[in-house]
């Protein structure tokens, strides 16, 4: 892949969506989970949705949902893909109606090296989540060099703790597919910066346009 995919997740408001994507965003993330902070309702989805109008893509996040859920969100909602997190079946990469992402939080080099990787499909690396949370969204980082490791074999979009001020270094050392972000840009939790959102999508344009120079 010779595009760095820059993803804003967990986006509520069609304010933020449009700052992420005047940015210079590619994906916009739907967090469809009833139990998460970062929870966006039907009503609120779709105003995103027609603030959105094709200028990006939607994706949407569930933690281990049916084949069912998926296909039936993404109908409503125009979703590109969706990114799957939790105790997921693994037939779920293959039944869909739209590309399915699954997240693996890794807690060690160790530990990734023994995940059963879905063959020929794009994976989100994510730092582990605190005791009793939901798996996503975690903000916990996760080591650069044993992540590019894996980026080194096989395609992730690189997830956990990014900001504007570290996603160039994650870009510059994992060299990932894509990067996405969540927990810090937000003014408190569910609840996007425009601000913040903008300067992190900046700087990943900026540091994945670096990248496109340095493979030349």
């Amino acid at each position: 892949m010779d595009v760095v995919i820059v993803k804003v997740c967990g986006v509520r408001d069609p304010d933020v969506a449009d700052a992420a994507i005047d940015a210079g965003a590619d994906w916009i993330g739907l967090m469809l989970v009833p139990k998460s902070s970062r929870w966006v309702g039907d009503a609120d989805a779709l105003r995103v949705v027609r603030a959105v109008r094709g200028r990006a893509d939607l994706v949407g996040v569930f933690v281990a949902p049916s084949a069912a859920e998926c296909d039936e969100a993404a109908s409503r909602y125009r979703l590109a893909a969706v990114q799957v997190h939790g105790d997921f079946e693994r037939s779920l990469v293959t039944a869909c109606s739209v590309p399915v992402i699954p997240v693996f939080n890794v807690e060690d080099r160790a530990t990734a090296s023994t995940i059963d990787w879905p063959p020929d499909t794009l994976v989100m690396l994510d730092g582990l989540p605190d005791p009793g949370a939901l798996p996503g969204g975690t903000g916990h980082r996760i080591p650069l060099p044993w992540a590019a490791g894996i980026a080194r074999h096989r395609e992730i979009l690189l997830a956990g703790g990014l900001g504007a001020d570290d996603v160039a270094e994650a870009i510059a050392t994992v060299r990932p597919a894509g990067v996405d972000a969540s927990s810090r840009l937000e003014r408190s939790p569910g609840e996007k910066d425009p601000d913040l959102v903008r300067s992190f999508v900046l700087a990943a344009r900026a540091a994945a346009a670096d990248l496109m120079v340095d493979r030349r």
